[in-house]
C-alpha cells in the first residue's frame, strides 16, 4: 500500500513541478545564461529532495523504522505547504494554455482578429504565466503563518444544550468536549500542558473525548499520559476511539497480531489517565433518583473509507427506555446514516472527526471549509426534529501541522 502511495505522490510531484516550471523558467527569461541555468538545476535538485524526503518519511510505515518526530511532522508540513501553493501557480499556467489554445483557433481557423487583438492576447498570456508565481506566494505565506502562529491557538466555545425531558437533577450541568488531540503530531508536552491548565480551568463537572487519541499507534500517547492524566472533572472523563486509533494506518490488514497489540496498548493507556473509555458500552449518571444515560460507540464511518467497529444497541443495552441519553460517536456520518434513521432515543451525539479540515472561514453568521463538501455536519452545532449532533473542531492536527481559520477547540456546554 505504500509503496503504490510513494509511486503516486511521485508521478504527482513531478507532474506539479513540470507545470510549475513552465513558469520559472518564463521568469528568469530576462536573466543573464548563468543564473538561468543555475536556477534551474537548483529548482530540480529541490524536486529530488522532496522525492527523498517523501520516500524517507515513508519508511516509518514501510519498515516500521524510528523516524524523529519533529522531522516527521514538520518536513511533510512544508511539503504540504509548498504543493498546495504551487497547485495554485499551476492553475494560472493552465489558463495560459487555455489562451494559447483560444489563441491558435483565432489566429488558424476564425482567421478574423486583427493583429493588434492578437498582440493583446498574446500579453495577456504571458501575464498569466508570470502571475503563476506571485499566486503561489499568497497560499504559501497563509500557511505557514497557520503552522507556526494557529496550531495551539486553542479557543473555549460556549454552548448552551437545550435538551426535551432533562431531567431536573441534571439541568444545568456543565460538560466539556475535546475531540482529536493527535499526540503523535505534538513534538513537545508544552502545548498539550497549556490546553490542559485551559480546560482545568473551566471547572466541568464531566469531560467527554470523542476520539483519534493517536495518529497512527498507540506509542504515539506514551509520552503524554502524564500530561493528558491531569484532565480532571468530578464525575469523570469519558472517552471512545476515533478510526486513528486502531493502528489500521500503520499495521498491513493481515498483521492481526500488530492490530491486537495496538488496541491493548491503547486500552492501557486511557485506563492509566483515568478516562473510561466506553467500547459499545454505557454508563449511567444518576442524581437525586433520576438518571442520566452516557452512551459511548467504537467508530463508525459511513461509506467504505472508514472501519465499522461501533455497535450502538450493544452500548445501550440495559439502559432505560425513558433515559435521556448522550452519544459519543467519533464520526459525525454515524448521526445521518445510522442515529437518525434507527436511534431516535439518542437526544444528543458528540462528535470531532473532520477538524474542519483545519482550513477554512469562520466569522459571526457565517463559516466555510471544504470539510462541508465531504461532511454535511462538520463544526459546531445541528438539529433534526429532537435530536442534536455536535462536532468538534478537535484540539490537535493532522497532516498539515497548522490550522487556518478553524482553531483548535474546547467545547464547554452547558444543559437545559
Amino acid at each position: 500500500m505504500y509503496f503504490k502511495f510513494i509511486i503516486t505522490a511521485s508521478i504527482f510531484v513531478l507532474v506539479i513541478d513540470w507545470y510549475y516550471f513552465r513558469s520559472i523558467k518564463k521568469l528568469t527569461e530576462p536573466l543573464a545564461k548563468t543564473w538561468r541555468k543555475s536556477i534551474i538545476i537548483a529548482y530540480w535538485i529541490f524536486t529530488l529532495m522532496i522525492l527523498a524526503t517523501l520516500a524517507y518519511t515513508s519508511s516509518f510505515f514501510i519498515e516500521k523504522a524510528a523516524i524523529p518526530k519533529i522531522l516527521r511532522t514538520y518536513l511533510m508540513g512544508i511539503i504540504f505547504v509548498i504543493y498546495v501553493s504551487k497547485i495554485v501557480g499551476v492553475l494560472f499556467v493552465m489558463m495560459y494554455d487555455l489562451q494559447s489554445v483560444i489563441l491558435f483557433i483565432k489566429k488558424n481557423i476564425i482567421k478574423k482578429f486583427r493583429s493588434e487583438k492578437i498582440q493583446q492576447d498574446i500579453g495577456r498570456r504571458t501575464f498569466l504565466k508570470k502571475t503563476a508565481i506571485v499566486a503561489s506566494a499568497i497560499p504559501f505565506g497563509t500557511l505557514l503563518f497557520g503552522m507556526f502562529n494557529s496550531a495551539f491557538d486553542y479557543t473555549v466555545r460556549k454552548q448552551k444544550l437545550k435538551i426535551p425531558n432533562l431531567p431536573k437533577a441534571f439541568k444545568g450541568l456543565k460538560i466539556i468536549q475535546i475531540s482529536d488531540i493527535h499526540t503523535g503530531s505534538f513534538v513537545s508536552s508544552t502545548p498539550l500542558e497549556e490546553a490542559v491548565q485551559l480546560i482545568n480551568k473551566q471547572q466541568a463537572d464531566i469531560i467527554f473525548f470523542t476520539g483519534d487519541l493517536v495518529n497512527d499507534i498507540s506509542e504515539e500517547a506514551l509520552p503524554f499520559i502524564d500530561t493528558l492524566k491531569k484532565i480532571q472533572a468530578p464525575l469523570g472523563v469519558y472517552s471512545v476511539l476515533g478510526n486513528h486509533d486502531y493502528g489500521d494506518y500503520f499495521y498491513q490488514p493481515e498483521d492481526v497480531e500488530g492490530k491486537q497489540h495496538n488496541l491493548k496498548l491503547m486500552k492501557e493507556i486511557h485506563a492509566k489517565m483515568g478516562w473510561k473509555l466506553l467500547n459499545n458500552e454505557h454508563h449511567i449518571l444518576e442524581k437525586d433518583n433520576e438518571r442520566l444515560a452516557i452512551i459511548g460507540v467504537e467508530n463508525w464511518g459511513h461509506g467504505m473509507r472508514f472501519p465499522k467497529y461501533g455497535d450502538i444497541e450493544k452500548a445501550k443495552n440495559g439502559c432505560l427506555q425513558e433515559d435521556v441519553k448522550l452519544l459519543l460517536s467519533h464520526d459525525p456520518s454515524h448521526w445521518e446514516a445510522q442515529i437518525l434513521k434507527e436511534h431516535q432515543d439518542i437526544a444528543v451525539t458528540f462528535s470531532g472527526h473532520t477538524h474542519g479540515m483545519q482550513f477554512g472561514i469562520e466569522i459571526p453568521g457565517f463559516k466555510w471549509s471544504p470539510s462541508e463538501y465531504i461532511y454535511p455536519q462538520w463544526a459546531g452545532l445541528y438539529q433534526h426534529s429532537n435530536q442534536q449532533i455536535y462536532v468538534n473542531r478537535g484540539l490537535g492536527f493532522l497532516g498539515y501541522p497548522g490550522r487556518v481559520g478553524i482553531l483548535p477547540e474546547i467545547t464547554v456546554f452547558e444543559l437545559g
